[in-house]
């Protein structure tokens, strides 16, 4: 058997402005998605977890899309290379009511174990990942992935088309981090969409915004280096107001920060994730109603 397992992860800063090539902090949340993964002799595929129905289908001829759509695209990708069928079984400790993504993480565990299981270097696995998740969800800046294959806290910039490969840099573990769930959650590509949609509008005004939000981006990251965490908190704070612009905090969420900020200890709260819904991050003493969010000092993990 090859078991690999991969954190789910959480957007500090940068969400949005990384899609349009600015960076990002993100950190890997200690709560694992785990594949094992069984050889098959003949070409035979199938699939089980406690989210979804088994699924069965051969090498040779995989479905498309439904709940396992990430982990077929992983076996695709490797199909040519896999010297016969496998049985995965995939386990989640995410908790199902937090954006943790949980997409990035299985799909990072499942192409670790077909690595393994084909023989492969393991060094591509962030790229082949983000094509995955562009060819499925049609936009993407792989910053969730990079989070959890390599754990801790990191800054991301994504690749650009032809050019170099995506630019990961390990940061200082932060003050605790906690989470609250808005209740609901826009899935992160309608959100994205919409945004895009405002933007053909109203090109300078979100060009000028999106600038504003990758140097507030670029103070965190040299302010989590320095470990400098009042700083980091203010820029956190601004970049608050930056998402607020551009219109993905709605008044749930905005009531969730305000509640936040509120308590003695905490010396940051935002929307984590594409905003719409989902959740909001405190940096420092846990707000009530919120829940602790430990940091993963490890990313993918296989054996």
């Amino acid at each position: 058997m090859i078991r690999a397992s991969a954190p789910g992860s959480i957007m500090i800063t940068g969400e949005h402005a990384v899609v349009y090539g600015h960076s990002a902090i993100v950190a890997a949340i200690d709560q694992r998605i785990t594949v094992e993964l069984l050889p098959q002799p003949g070409p035979e595929i199938d699939i089980a977890s406690d989210i979804a129905p088994p699924l069965f289908a051969r090498l040779d001829a995989l479905p498309h899309g439904g709940p396992y759509r990430f982990v077929l695209a992983a076996i695709a990708g490797f199909a040519a290379d896999l010297p016969g069928g496998v049985s995965l079984r995939i386990r989640s400790e995410i908790d199902p009511t937090l954006g943790l993504g949980s997409s990035a993480a299985v799909t990072i565990a499942t192409l670790g174990a077909l690595a393994r299981y084909a023989d492969h270097t393991p060094d591509d696995l962030h790229t082949r990942a983000l094509g995955i998740i562009r060819a499925l969800q049609g936009r993407g800046s792989g910053a969730d992935l990079a989070s959890s294959l390599t754990g801790g806290m990191i800054s991301y910039r994504a690749p650009e088309a032809g050019g170099p490969a995506a630019k990961i840099t390990a940061l200082p573990a932060p003050p605790p981090l906690s989470l609250r769930y808005a209740g609901y959650k826009t899935p992160t590509a309608d959100v994205l969409a919409l945004v895009a949609a405002r933007m053909e509008a109203e090109p300078e005004r979100y060009r000028a915004l999106y600038a504003q939000m990758g140097a507030a981006a670029e103070t965190a990251i040299a302010a989590a280096t320095a470990q400098d965490w009042p700083a980091l908190a203010a820029s956190l704070q601004r970049y608050q107001t930056y998402m607020e612009a551009l219109g993905v905090c709605d008044e749930t969420l905005g009531a969730l920060i305000r509640g936040a900020i509120a308590h003695p200890g905490t010396i940051a709260a935002k929307i984590s994730g594409s905003g719409l819904g989902d959740c909001v991050v405190a940096l420092g003493q846990t707000p009530p109603g919120f829940a602790p969010a430990p940091l993963a000092k490890e990313g993918l993990r296989v054996d």
